[in-house]
């Protein structure tokens, strides 16, 4: 049982990827010898540098949505040295299952997705939605979540010097407005913008992600104890951002699972997606989550197709600034 070696083929976003740790996790549980290899896309790897039980990590060096067929069986040639046991394959599109295939991997395991017959040689059949996308991971092993299961990120940084490097003071709160996914995902700006002036007499304010369209908001307000670091760190610099604060904010974003596997307490915005499907994962005490619950909710899109978001709209800045309160004070 310790030669076993298993190849994770992670998932494409940040958030996805956090709650997979719990199928890594799981596997150790189960032989503590396991040899796990993460293949992982480019744009994630550093993220990835930081996480535990991973022996190796394998860059795949493709565009996201792109099919790019002769890079993956290149690839997949290449690793068929490593002489895998088994392969999970995370994602559910026909690329991401090329690459284990073409490598001659005995067993791939996986869901059907998009029409995997034969690539996928071991066809889990799907769960429910309600049971949530980290049991969707742990049911390849037919596992369900259980707390010692929860999903870490390791972070080396020191204090001292990263607080000098971005000026940060004690006791700051992380606003993270962003979601790649789509507007449907975003609690609207003026919202964050509010939710900032009302909390920043008593709370330095630091706002990451990528959107840079909302600095020109959050400059506007020419205030001292609000940052605007949007666009100016790597990932590994907002992960340590996040794990030297007291509470973080989060539409339902890569970022918040980030948050939830630094332990750190987390409000969750939700609109377009639910908090039975992707929770952060921490104790009760440790996270608030906003969620209106509305008869059309969760739609799972990418915007909003009746076009009212209210979904979003209908959460108050009060509401969330008593949730801040509630978790750090």
């Amino acid at each position: 049982m310790s030669n076993t070696k298993i190849l994770i083929v992670a998932p494409a976003w940040v958030g996805d990827l956090v709650m997979s740790l719990t199928l890594l996790n799981a596997l150790k549980e189960i032989n503590k010898d396991v040899t796990i290899d993460l293949l992982v896309n480019e744009n994630l790897y550093d993220l990835a540098q930081c996480l535990p039980n991973v022996s190796k990590l394998i860059v795949s060096k493709t565009r996201h949505g792109k099919l790019s067929l002769f890079y993956r069986i290149k690839l997949g040639l290449k690793l068929r040295e490593k002489k895998y046991s088994e392969c999970y394959i995370l994602s559910n599109s026909f690329k991401s299952s090329i690459t284990p295939f073409v490598a001659k991997i005995k067993k791939r395991i996986g869901y059907l997705g998009e029409f995997r017959y034969g690539l996928v040689n071991k066809v889990v059949k799907t769960i429910d939605r309600k049971e949530g996308m980290v049991n969707r991971y742990l049911n390849l092993i037919n596992k369900r979540y259980q707390p010692r299961l929860k999903p870490r990120i390791m972070s080396t940084v020191s204090e001292n010097n990263f607080n000098h490097k971005f000026g940060l003071k004690k006791d700051y709160v992380v606003f993270c407005p962003d979601a790649e996914f789509g507007p449907a995902k975003k609690w609207p700006i003026h919202k964050w913008i509010d939710l900032a002036k009302t909390i920043s007499d008593k709370h330095q304010v630091i706002f990451v992600g990528l959107d840079k369209s909302i600095s020109k908001y959050i400059q506007e307000l020419g205030c001292s104890n609000i940052s605007d670091l949007i666009g100016e760190t790597s990932i590994t610099d907002a992960l340590d951002i996040i794990r030297l604060s007291s509470c973080v904010v989060s539409n339902d974003s890569g970022l918040m699972h980030v948050a939830a596997a630094l332990d750190k307490p987390v409000v969750g915005i939700y609109g377009s997606s639910s908090p039975i499907y992707t929770p952060p994962l921490l104790s009760d005490e440790k996270k608030i989550t906003h969620y209106e619950g509305l008869s059309c909710s969760p739609c799972f899109k990418k915007t909003c197709p009746l076009g009212h978001m209210n979904c979003l709209n209908n959460i108050t800045v009060d509401d969330v600034k008593n949730s801040i309160l509630q978790l750090i004070e």
